[in-house]
């Protein structure tokens, strides 16, 4: 009895380590046997093909040679046999592709390995989540950047107004302490030099012609339209607006007039300018102006008559 049992015990052992190994080794094989289920039913189609292929150019041939045996009096029935065997050969080599192609297509598809999209999804949202959530952080830190820069640049530019202010209050003060300067100097020009007084001396000792014969005018030849003629200068363009226009006093002359300058005064009577000032010819006037602004200080009206 006990050597039966031992002999069970011994053939069960065998048993589970044979099912056993079984079970370990089928995974293992399944892929080669597939595999070689797949190579061999590649095979069983390539010799298919192969056959097919053989026999329709077996037959071709006999297709061929039988027209020869018959008479020379059908030409253009062989020409036709010719044509349709083209186009069948044509048609099977088209068949033949395209099965190539399908079964090249099932190859791929039964050779493909486990896909492993899921987690390359699972894996790019995560990033983009993360890139997201970084861009965010970014444009937040930008942001306050930007804020802390525009309130720095308010502030200064608010001190640069507060500054432009300053300057601006004590400009003009300065201004004003010039201008009441200039004022004085001007009022003291006019105690001293009267325009009406001096018209009628420069009447009783001059002709109203005078100034024919005066070297200063010996290039005038004439009136010209758009031009004026001024003394030891001669004739200058004047833009159309200034034409017979006249300026009084506290008024701006123009600074296209400021260049020709009246330099002997005394020859003329007038009173010695201020310093600043300037006396100017303007067509048969003349004016004292003064040299930063042009600021109409005095006028003598039709100096010479034409």
């Amino acid at each position: 009895m006990t050597d039966r049992g031992d002999k069970d015990i011994e053939m069960k052992r065998t048993l589970l380590v044979f099912s056993a190994l079984t079970a370990f080794m089928a995974p293992a094989i399944a892929p080669a046997v597939a595999q070689a289920q797949q190579a061999e039913a590649r095979q069983d189609r390539g010799d298919r093909r192969t056959e097919a292929r053989t026999q329709r150019r077996e037959q071709r041939r006999e297709d061929r040679q039988q027209p020869q045996t018959q008479p020379p009096q059908q030409p253009r029935q062989d020409r036709g046999d010719r044509r349709q065997d083209r186009r069948e050969d044509r048609q099977d080599r088209r068949e033949d592709r395209r099965d190539d192609r399908q079964d090249r297509r099932q190859d791929r598809r039964e050779d493909r390995r486990p896909d492993t999209r899921p987690d390359t999804r699972q894996d790019r949202r995560e990033d983009r989540r993360d890139d997201r959530q970084d861009r965010r952080q970014d444009r937040r830190e930008d942001r306050r950047e930007d804020r802390g820069e525009r309130r720095e640049d308010r502030r200064e530019w608010r001190s640069d107004r507060r500054d432009d202010r300053a300057d601006r209050r004590q400009d003009r003060r300065e201004d004003r302490f010039e201008n009441r300067r200039d004022r004085r100097d001007y009022r003291e020009f006019r105690r001293n030099w009267n325009r009406d007084n001096w018209r009628r001396d420069w009447s009783r000792s001059h002709r109203s012609d005078w100034w024919r014969n005066h070297r200063s005018f010996r290039g005038y030849s004439g009136v010209r339209v758009g031009f004026y003629f001024a003394p030891d200068y001669g004739y200058y363009s004047v833009p159309r607006q200034y034409w017979n226009q006249r300026w009084s006093e506290g008024q701006y002359l123009p600074s296209i007039f400021w260049r020709y300058q009246l330099n002997d005064y005394r020859t003329y009577g007038l009173g010695f300018p201020p310093e600043g000032t300037r006396w100017v010819y303007v067509d048969n006037h003349i004016y004292l102006i003064d040299d930063r602004d042009g600021y109409i200080i005095e006028v003598v009206y039709d100096f010479w008559r034409w």
